[in-house]
Formats: structure tokens, C-alpha cells, sequence
């Protein structure tokens, strides 16, 4: 962990880094889950080139990156994570022109349509209410009411990762690339940024600019207005959760959170966790939970779950002590 910190101060001294840089920083503050432990290090750059920086040096320094945008389907360990942390929090603007809206990554999704209603754009209202961020969103093609982001999604500005880790000079402009929309490279809850050893810097979405109209702002405020009242009614904002925790599997016929159910698993507990009594595709923080007690809990409906159907769920939630969530 000395190593580590030491890599912090280094990069928080760098004339290359803009931003801010926190030792011993929570995590369970950092996530919709709410539990975790700390990190050694989070590095929080203003744009693009200081995120590179820091990724070029941690790796140079043979230190692992985990990537954090909203944290709202990520689970930190309960100890001290042996990463250094990159928070996209601060890379955060949101702009508009000509039927494309570009949002840095760390942009939250519910300042992104509360600047659409303001703008009078239109098509992404059904994202209303979702926690995290526009990167994130794109990388997990996060999907609402029938809506994949897949659907929405124009363009990605991105650090390559490879070619960062492979530098000898250090230049951002080598890092960057535009990914466009190639429908066979996306999927249900796969995006190829899950694949491809990128990180997302910007996210352009394809939208409709309605009339500048009061009355087409309402129409546009109404509709948000609706899907966070639908969250709200189905127990999304009741609890701690990191939102739904299985992937559905559209050749079981059944959403993941029936599968639950049917299993009489609503209401499971383990230590501070609990599957919730109100909707089976969520493991929420009673307000003890430690994130052990949730992965424990996810194995458990996994395992009872096979049993009774021999369907094994596939979790959507992101375990940050897993190595391959780490970028070396």
C-alpha cells in the first residue's frame, strides 16, 4: 500500500495531472451499495490527459487501476482495495449540437436528462432516475424500459489503454479514438468497451431537438417525471442497492428477479444483507450489509436458484477485488 501512496503523491505533484488526488479515501461512500472499505489511493483528473497520466504512471509503477464512475453496480471489498482508484467524477461537462449531446463520462445521468428537459431534447427520458454516469451507462449498455444505451449511442471518445502502457513520451493525443455505433460489437448489458481495454472520456448520444416550446419542455419533464415515479413505486430509492444484480437471460423466458421469487428467496438475509422483500432482482444494504455479506448472498440465490430450475443467474454487478476488473 506504500507503493501505492507513493504513486499518488507523485502523480498529485505532476505538472501533467489537473485534479485532485485523496489518500485513504472511503469507498463505501463512493458507491450506491454503501459498503466497502477504502482505497489507498483516488486520483479524480479534470480531463482527459491527467487520467492518462495517471494510468501511464500507475502501470509504468506496475500498479493496478480500477476505473470508478457513479459506483451504482459496483461492490468494493471490505479491507483496503490494492488498487489505486481512478474517479471520473470531474470529467463531467455536458454539451449539445446539432442532434448529438456529448457528456463527459463522469456526467450523471440524471443531470444529463434534467439538461435535456431544458434544451428541449428529447430520447433519452427513459434513463430518468438511473444512477451513475454516462460512461458507465455506456460500458455496461445499461437498459430501461425497453431502452438499451446501444440505442441511443453515437460515439465514445476513449484512452487506449495499450497504447498508453506502451508509451515512452508521454502524449494524450496518442491515446484517443472515436468508437462509432457498430450494432454487431453490442449486446443486452454488453457494450465492446467490455472488451476492447479502454477508457471512456466522452459519450456522444443521438437525440431529437423538439420545438423550443413550454409546452414541449413539459412533454420532455413529464416523461422524466414518469419514469423516476415508476423507480420510486418499484423500491429503487428505498434502500442502499447497487440496482439489479442478475443479468436476464431472454431464453429462460422469465426475468431474473421472477426466477428469484419463484424460488422464495425474497427477503433472504444474510448479515446486513438482503434480498428485497419488494423485488427479487435487488440485494440491498438493511444498513449492516458488508460487502462479503452481499457476495455471499449472490451465491446463495445463485446456488438455490440452479437447483430449482438448473439455470445458473450471471450477476451484472461489478466485484472490484476481481482482478479482471483491473487495468494494469
Amino acid at each position: 500500500m506504500d507503493r501505492i501512496r507513493e504513486i499518488g503523491e507523485n502523480i498529485k505533484k505532476s505538472d501533467f495531472f489537473k485534479g485532485s488526488v485523496l489518500f485513504d479515501g472511503s469507498m463505501a461512500e463512493r458507491t450506491t451499495m454503501r459498503t466497502g472499505g477504502t482505497a489507498p489511493v483516488i486520483a479524480e483528473p479534470e480531463d482527459a490527459p491527467s487520467a492518462a497520466y495517471a494510468v501511464w504512471l500507475s502501470h509504468k509503477e506496475h500498479i493496478p487501476v480500477f476505473v470508478l464512475g457513479g459506483g451504482s453496480n459496483t461492490i468494493a471489498p471490505d479491507g483496503q482495495l490494492k488498487a489505486l482508484v481512478l474517479s471520473l467524477s470531474r470529467i463531467n461537462t455536458i454539451s449539445y449540437n446539432d442532434g448529438i449531446l456529448t457528456c463527459g463520462a463522469g456526467a450523471k445521468m440524471t443531470d444529463i436528462v434534467d439538461f435535456c428537459a431544458s434544451h428541449w431534447l428529447s430520447g433519452l427520458e427513459s434513463f430518468s432516475g438511473l444512477p451513475g454516469t454516462a460512461g458507465g451507462a455506456a460500458y455496461m449498455n445499461a437498459r430501461c424500459y425497453d431502452k438499451s444505451i446501444s440505442d441511443v449511442f453515437a460515439a465514445a471518445n476513449c484512452l487506449n489503454v495499450e497504447k498508453i502502457h506502451k508509451s515512452t513520451v508521454f502524449n494524450v493525443a496518442d491515446f484517443t479514438k472515436i468508437h462509432h455505433n457498430d450494432r454487431e460489437e453490442w449486446s443486452y448489458k454488453h457494450s465492446p468497451f467490455q472488451t476492447t481495454g479502454e477508457i471512456i472520456m466522452k459519450v456522444s448520444f443521438s437525440v431529437t431537438e423538439c420545438e423550443h416550446t413550454v409546452k414541449s419542455a413539459e412533454r420532455i419533464t413529464a416523461l422524466n417525471a414518469k419514469y423516476v415515479h415508476d423507480r420510486e413505486l418499484k423500491g429503487h430509492f428505498r434502500a442502499p442497492s447497487a440496482g439489479s444484480v442478475f443479468k436476464n437471460d431472454r431464453s429462460i423466458g422469465k426475468p431474473s428477479g421472477v426466477l428469484v421469487d419463484e424460488a422464495g428467496l425474497k427477503g433472504l438475509r444474510i448479515g446486513g444483507a438482503q434480498v428485497a422483500p419488494w423485488h427479487g432482482n435487488f440485494i440491498i444494504n438493511t444498513g449492516s450489509a458488508t460487502s462479503a455479506d452481499i457476495a455471499e448472498l449472490v451465491k446463495a440465490v445463485q446456488e438455490t436458484v440452479r437447483q430449482k430450475t438448473g439455470f445458473t443467474l450471471k450477476p451484472e454487478i461489478i466485484f472490484m477485488e476481481n482482478s479482471e476488473n483491473f487495468i494494469f
